[in-house]
């Protein structure tokens, strides 16, 4: 006779009922702000050009930057504020709320990993999402257009696949699948933490009760690595076979992950310590320094070794951020924050030995932090502008006199007059194609463009404009809001 499962009491449950109502109440909490102002960053504007190019271009299977397409960036996101837009959400709405829904379920998925990681410590699945949620650089991305939180998101939920599977192998495809929507999203990134993980584990194979050869020697795991490896580069491949013979694609997963992070001799400068402590820990040391210390710990404390996979995650990321060889920001720490959060949860519920007074720690740092609840001022809400003019008062009129015949050419070079080329492409350029001049290369970049003759139409500074001027015949000009210059010519000047 088998005996009845054991049944679970409100509070066995009351940890993850806290949780889960935090999540709840948070992310309504920070709905109200996903449609004041407009977008401001600069690669917001990315997002928003890329967004709206499916039902312009008529074409919702290729990524179009600059009317051109692109395989800097894959669709998820893109398809998901397309589709709102298309069902009448205001452009500011729609490009926020994937952001904010993406939150929410990373918030969820810190819960699942901090479950696993510390299943003896039930409140610090409360503690974790609650650290989590005290970062305002998170909720900072998760009211913005960018893409930051669904790749968070994607790569939390990642660890919680891998770390189910390395205990039930035949999860290992579930693993696949979320690498699979993570490229979809951003990049592949949880498959380099699975390389990562592996590399640790390898590395710490002396403390590991069951030999890395037994975790990974099995078909599931295998077959599930090869599929992930096809799959993170699927919508390349399709892009490659839709425009193989189209020379305008620009960008590929290997251009802006890979290559981005080989190590390299760079700059001084993006080699010294200071640097990389400004990128790694930002504006909130104190609990990331807390949370690097909890994932060194815990793998000990609570007598786990295969928790050093998460730690060497945690070392190597960091390792890779300061040995890269190309641009790296602050904003990927963001891909930590949650498994940071539970290392924090982890070394204070193992230090302090009970569960009820790790969770009251979580709370004091909570508060020493600023708490969940970001106010609006601190969100950067704002609207951008350029000397008080938002760029689609810029814009709009170039966008409304403009002409297919013209070629249309955007300044550049001027950097505190220089607008995003997505506003350009939202609110001028319709799906034409256009010149962005990054220098003063004007005749350089029309003979790349293949330009012979023909009329000319472009925006400028004021201080662009009188480099340009003596290049253009019929020159006419007239002055936009923020004191750009929308200016005509019906050529080039030609040597008499």
């Amino acid at each position: 006779m088998t005996s009845p499962a054991p049944t679970r009491s409100f509070a066995d449950r009351a940890p993850y009922l806290v949780a889960m109502v935090l999540i709840v109440v948070l992310v309504g909490w920070y709905t109200q702000y996903i449609g004041v102002g407009m977008i401001a960053h600069f690669d917001e504007f990315y997002t928003f050009e890329r967004s709206v190019s499916f039902a312009r271009m008529e074409d919702w299977w290729a990524v179009y930057s600059r009317n051109e397409p692109t395989l800097k960036k894959p669709p998820l996101q893109y398809w998901m504020i397309a589709g709102l837009m298309e069902l009448g959400v205001s452009d500011v709405v729609a490009l926020r709320a994937p952001s904010l829904l993406f939150a929410g379920l990373t918030l969820g998925a810190t819960a699942l990993l901090a479950r696993l990681v510390l299943p003896q410590y039930p409140w610090a699945t409360a503690s974790a999402v609650l650290i989590v949620a005290s970062s305002q650089a998170f909720w900072n991305h998760a009211t913005s257009a960018m893409l930051d939180q669904g790749a968070a998101f994607f790569v939390t939920l990642g660890l919680v696949a891998m770390l189910l599977a390395f205990e039930r192998p035949k999860l290992w495809p579930l693993f696949a699948f979320v690498v699979f929507l993570g490229g979809l999203q951003k990049g592949p990134v949880a498959l380099g933490f699975l390389l990562f993980a592996v590399l640790s584990l390898a590395v710490t194979a002396r403390l590991q009760d069951i030999p890395l050869r037994t975790r990974v020697n099995n078909r599931w795991f295998w077959i599930s690595a090869f599929v992930a490896l096809v799959l993170a580069f699927s919508w390349q491949l399709l892009q490659d076979l839709r425009f193989a013979q189209d020379d305008a694609i620009s960008g590929s997963v290997e251009k802006e992950m890979i290559n981005r992070f080989v190590p390299g001799v760079g700059d001084e400068a993006t080699r010294s310590w200071t640097t990389i402590s400004s990128l790694i820990l930002g504006k909130e040391p104190i609990p990331r320094l807390i949370g690097f210390l909890g994932l060194l710990v815990i793998p000990f404390t609570l007598k786990r070794p295969l928790l050093l996979g998460l730690s060497g995650i945690a070392v190597i990321f960091v390792l890779v951020m300061w040995m890269a060889s190309g641009n790296v920001y602050g904003r990927y720490m963001l891909l930590l924050t949650p498994l940071l959060a539970v290392g924090t949860a982890g070394l204070f519920a193992t230090v302090l030995r009970k569960d009820y007074l790790g969770a009251l720690a979580a709370i004091a740092l909570s508060v020493a932090i600023g708490g969940p609840f970001i106010p609006q001022s601190q969100l950067g809400l704002q609207t951008a502008t350029r000397n008080g003019a938002t760029f689609q008062e810029v814009l709009t009129p170039v966008g409304a006199a403009r002409r297919d015949e013209e070629t249309f050419i955007v300044c550049a070079w001027d950097r505190p007059m220089r607008i995003p080329p997505g506003a350009y492409t939202v609110y001028a350029a319709g799906t034409q194609r256009y010149i962005r001049l990054r220098e003063n290369d004007l005749l350089d970049a029309l003979d790349d463009w293949g330009y012979v003759v023909g009329p000319l139409r472009g925006v400028c500074s004021p201080t662009e404009m009188e480099t340009l001027s003596p290049m253009l015949s019929d020159l006419f000009t007239e002055t936009l809001p923020g004191g750009y210059l929308h200016w005509t010519a019906s050529g080039l000047k030609t040597e008499s």
